[in-house]
């Protein structure tokens, strides 16, 4: 099997996590992609081996004739680029309401755990409603966010936190000891929620 510099060639397996990682971010990508199991295909295996030291590695990937085991999306672009630039993927498609979905995930947790147990104070709680989107979208597009994009998913994960915030304070449902054992849980969850919006947008735009 030679290789082909019209497409990226993506050596998999079934049941590898890694394969399933990095194959969501490339079919997103706008990338021409070609999948190829190296379990139904000998020479496929044949051509793994001999750019991973003898073993099968998967994701094993192909720019051309440039080898990359089990890179991450990042590499793989700084490969296309580099090699092969007559392949520069088209816009990747944003995600739309995944990254609020999982923000509305965690502060709907949030409000489970408050109800279970009145008397506890979740401090992660806010910062990881607020922080779950810009790193989500970061996940789904598998490479780093534009600052803008990045900014408006962590506005909507800090919108959906506070909007809960106000709820369990309307309800009577936000108390207990603060993280310095003060009495004031509600400046506190902003501010935590303030934190987690911030630090998902700085993580939404790095390269690792």
């Amino acid at each position: 099997m030679t290789g082909d510099d019209a497409v990226v060639e993506f050596y998999w397996r079934p049941g590898c996590p890694y394969c399933l990682a990095l194959r969501g971010p490339l079919r997103r990508s706008g990338l021409p992609l070609r999948e190829v199991n190296i379990w139904d295909d000998p020479e496929a295996a044949a051509r793994v081996r001999s750019v991973a030291d003898g073993n099968e590695t998967v994701p094993t990937v192909f720019v051309g004739t440039h080898a990359m085991v089990n890179p991450g999306m990042d590499e793989v672009l700084a490969a296309v680029r580099e090699h092969s630039p007559g392949l520069t993927p088209t816009e990747p498609r944003t995600p739309r309401w995944q990254p609020a979905a999982a923000s509305l995930g965690f502060a709907l947790l949030w409000v489970l755990l408050v109800v279970r147990m009145p008397a506890t104070t979740f401090h992660v709680a806010p910062a990881l409603a607020a922080a779950a989107a810009p790193l989500t979208h970061r996940w789904l597009t598998g490479a780093p966010v534009p600052s803008r994009p990045a900014a408006v998913s962590a506005v909507t994960g800090l919108v959906i936190t506070l909007a809960t915030t106000a709820v369990l304070t309307w309800q009577g449902m936000l108390g207990g000891p603060g993280v310095a054992g003060g009495g004031a849980p509600i400046a506190e969850t902003v501010l935590l929620a303030v934190a987690g919006a911030v630090l998902g947008w700085r993580l939404a735009g790095r390269r690792k």
